[in-house]
């Protein structure tokens, strides 16, 4: 299991919500297929927007990024986390 980060930035500079965070969270999980691989997930707010941690199944560091990227996108696209902008994946 591999953990991949991102930042998402509030398009307006205002700090993240609660309520914002837990409506991307409730969507990962409910947008997530078996080839996302995904075991926990957890979106929290921070002063600049949202910040995503994603813990996948994967054999290698570019096959987490891959899954984390494909599913975010797929979220992103329904509006989850509208107002917004992802920054770059980060694998720790």
């Amino acid at each position: 299991m591999l953990l991949v980060r991102t930042p998402l930035h509030s398009d307006t500079g205002a700090p993240g919500t609660e309520s914002a965070a837990s409506l991307l969270q409730d969507a990962l999980w409910a947008h997530a297929g078996p080839h996302h691989a995904l075991e926990h997930v957890r979106v929290r707010p921070v002063p600049q927007g949202l910040h995503v941690a994603l813990f996948v199944r994967a054999e290698h560091t570019a096959a987490a990024h891959e899954k984390a990227h494909d599913l975010l996108t797929l979220v992103l696209a329904t509006g989850a986390a509208r107002g917004y902008t992802p920054g770059p994946l980060i694998h720790h």
